[in-house]
């Protein structure tokens, strides 16, 4: 196997330093993060305390789930708002919370999901379906983040330049419009008996694509936590070593 230095991960670096991987779009992202993944568990919950379902007739596992969202989403908003120095902890810090509530993201359209399905009283039925998915969406997610790292270990410059997979990812514009594309006919009955469907297609269409772009960040942490010159701020010993370099260039 073939090992990963520094330089293999060039492009990274410029997205790290000054791209959407930088500290004050990461803050950006953790926001926006924050509003289409409260809508989501918003929403499910408005459906969970309905007449049909009901609060209390939630098993304690629903109960502990929400209860999880809650310490999820008050983290997240902590790490907006304190993580505004430009530190390498509060880099670290960014870097993996946007990792991290990435997934949530990916994960809280199936919450919404389960709580439609539930209100109408098929979700025993289309249970299997909703794991099936969630399945075999991280398996791609690991084939895409596999692929990924395989391309950057290839010399040519030209392939490292088309590990770019963002084009393939979901924009975040599109995404919410999604997001309030499927609660509005979902929530209104719009499309009649397809309407579960439909959201099924769309939640769907969202994790795969959340999946995809968790990519880039995950192999950005890691050079974050491994290179010391990914960092905002480089360690002293660091500076030091690349102002030996500026000085006695080599010939």
């Amino acid at each position: 196997m073939v090992q990963l230095l520094e330089k293999d991960f060039t492009r990274f670096k410029d997205e790290i330093k000054e791209g959407r991987m930088s500290m004050p779009r990461m803050r950006n992202h953790l926001l926006i993060l924050l509003v289409v993944s409260g809508f989501f568990v918003g929403l499910s919950f408005i459906v969970a305390n309905a007449n049909t379902i009901g609060w209390d007739q939630l098993s304690f596992g629903w109960h502990m789930l929400y209860y999880i969202e809650a310490i999820l989403f008050t983290i997240q908003i902590l790490i907006i708002l304190l993580c505004r120095a430009n530190n390498p902890f509060n880099q670290k810090v960014l870097i993996v919370g946007t990792v991290v509530f990435l997934y949530k993201m990916a994960l809280d359209p199936f919450l919404m999901m389960i709580m439609f399905f539930k209100d109408s009283g098929v979700y025993e039925s289309y249970a299997f379906v909703f794991y099936m998915i969630l399945i075999f969406g991280f398996l791609f997610h690991i084939l895409v983040l596999l692929i990924l790292i395989n391309r950057l270990k290839k010399k040519n410059s030209n392939i490292l330049k088309e590990t770019n997979i963002s084009k393939f990812k979901l924009s975040l514009p599109v995404l919410f419009f999604l997001v309030l594309l499927s609660g509005l006919l979902i929530n209104k009955g719009i499309l009649g008996n397809f309407e579960l469907l439909f959201g099924v297609l769309i939640v769907t269409l969202i994790y795969l694509g959340t999946l995809v772009g968790v990519c880039e960040f995950i192999i950005a942490t890691y050079c974050i936590f491994r290179f010391p010159s990914f960092s905002v701020n480089l360690p002293p010993k660091q500076q030091y070593v690349n102002k030996r370099k500026k000085e006695n260039p080599k010939k």
